[in-house]
């Protein structure tokens, strides 16, 4: 063998770091290696600096920055109920947040890519934080469309704890990429709902 020190161990790092076997397959056909940050698991991680923003400020600051924010998304951000966005959802001001994504392909079967499935797996098969919804107009601020298409991301959603619209329906905050601008966008989020393959789940790295 010409690598000797390389156990399968190494492999698997290797592999992970390049982004599984995707990743691997790409550097081996193209030679390019996606400009992300992976951590040990594989996962793209960016980091975000956290706004106390009310969500009504998260609305104004967006779209005056040129940002497309949808009727639900706005609705979200603007609702005064219980698990409205303002009393649950805020980030502190000034501080850093780590933020890994999880494939919404890691998990094959179409039924078993649920809402709930997915958080379970940031939340105890890695180890990651409770997602919160303030950390969706930061991914949307620093992550372009360009970006997510680069990583192979349709939308870049928060797995939190759903926030009603006005209609009463559960919603969960995300960054969507579509051909007329950059969005922030809300999609039905119960624990049950199903996701396609093509997104990811946005989770906070706990400090070690």
């Amino acid at each position: 063998m010409k690598y000797p020190d390389l156990d399968l161990g190494k492999v698997e790092a290797i592999v992970n770091r390049l982004g599984g076997m995707e990743g691997v397959e790409r550097f081996l056909r193209t030679g390019k290696i996606l400009p992300f940050e992976r951590n040990e698991h594989g996962h793209i991680t960016l980091s975000i600096t956290g706004l106390a923003l009310t969500g009504a400020e998260e609305v104004d600051r967006l779209t005056t920055a040129g940002f497309r924010v949808s009727k639900w998304a706005k609705s979200c951000l603007t609702s005064t109920r219980a698990d409205g966005y303002d009393k649950n959802h805020r980030l502190v001001t000034g501080q850093d947040y780590r933020i890994a994504l999880i494939p919404t392909r890691e998990v094959e079967c179409d039924s078993e890519r649920t809402t709930e499935n997915l958080r379970q797996r940031g939340i105890k098969k890695y180890g990651y934080g409770k997602p919160l919804a303030g950390v969706t107009p930061r991914i949307r601020e620093v992550v372009s469309d360009n970006q997510m298409e680069e990583m192979g991301f349709w939308y870049i959603a928060a797995p939190h704890d759903p926030i009603k619209d006005s209609d009463g329906a559960p919603f969960v905050l995300l960054s969507d990429r579509h051909d007329d601008g950059r969005w922030l966008y809300a999609y039905f989020g119960p624990p049950g709902h199903r996701w396609v393959d093509s997104g990811a789940f946005a989770f906070p790295v706990l400090a070690s």
